[in-house]
């Protein structure tokens, strides 16, 4: 396939609206309709990913990390090194060594249970900071066009 993924959704959007919209007579079709056109319209905005939103996402989990890590050390404990990234994003690293972090965490057994909390929560709140950036990028669902029948022009 040559066309880039974005192009392909605008003519999914595109057509859905002109093409098959017209012809809906049914006010709960339209709605469902109204729906898809909002799905596929949000896919299409998802499709070209900013450099800047995945820095976004993996500055939230490297600070989490590091922050996990100096605590840990705090407490006189060691962490694993960073697993080698070779040619990964910066976000797929980031990822990487959240999990390497979190898996490390449930495997100290004889680890007091108020820092495993601890540390637990501090990566479970790298974790949603990441799902907030990355939140930021998804539009809200467009119920008032969907409630509506999908009648609005888009």
């Amino acid at each position: 396939m040559n066309a880039d993924l974005a192009a392909l959704l605008r003519a999914v959007v595109a057509t859905l609206r002109d093409d098959v919209r017209p012809h809906v007579g049914d006010e709960q079709a339209r709605i469902q309709l109204a729906a898809v056109l909002d799905i596929v319209g949000k896919l299409e905005g998802m499709t070209a990913w900013a450099a800047e939103a995945l820095h976004e996402q993996a500055h939230a989990l490297q600070a989490g990390c590091a922050a996990v890590e100096a605590r840990a050390r705090g407490e006189g404990l060691r962490v694993p090194p960073p697993a080698e990234g070779g040619t990964a994003s910066e976000l797929v690293r980031a990822e990487g060594r959240i999990a390497q972090l979190t898996d490390w965490l449930f495997a100290q057994q004889q680890l007091d249970a108020s820092l495993r909390t601890e540390l637990d929560a501090m990566l479970r709140q790298a974790l949603r900071e990441q799902l907030l950036a990355e939140r930021k990028r998804i539009p809200l669902t467009d119920f008032a066009s969907m409630s509506a029948g999908g009648r609005r022009d888009d």
